[in-house]
């Protein structure tokens, strides 16, 4: 069973600031964290070391956006899960759209306050125990 202390989440957002803000939320539950400028920084260190939870900000200056991020875990590795939230100033439906379309499993629209971001962490996490919980029913009635 996924527990908050034994998950691993990676964070990738571009201001210090909010990656330190939202560190600090996340750590209230008890997460794993650990924090990157960049999605391209988070994938690097993705391949080395998967994390089971993603949350990473859609836009970056160096044009590896977090769709893009998302789309290569979802591509690489399909099990364990991972569960993805996007975290983006662009509220409209169709940016929505096509996160969802390449595997977003949650889409936060900023500014948000910090209980929508627990929450959705919190969700992430009952998520991958359902997940995990039918895997292992699958492998024992074999």
């Amino acid at each position: 069973m996924v527990n908050a202390d034994s998950l691993k989440l990676y964070l990738a957002v571009k201001k210090r600031d909010d990656r330190s803000h939202m560190e600090d939320t996340l750590v209230l539950d008890g997460f794993n964290i650990r924090s990157f400028a960049t999605a391209t920084d988070l994938w690097e260190a993705f391949q080395q070391t998967p994390a089971r939870m993603v949350i990473s900000e859609r836009r970056f200056t160096d044009g590896f956006t977090g769709l893009h991020l998302v789309s290569k875990i979802r591509k690489h590795n399909l099990m364990p899960y991972v569960y993805t939230v996007v975290l983006s100033t662009m509220a409209n439906l169709e940016e929505m759209k096509e996160a969802l379309a390449v595997g977003v499993d949650d889409y936060l629209v900023r500014p948000h306050n910090p209980f929508q971001l627990r929450s959705r962490a919190l969700v992430g996490m009952r998520w991958l125990n359902y997940i995990d919980s039918l895997y292992e029913s699958k492998s024992e009635k074999k």
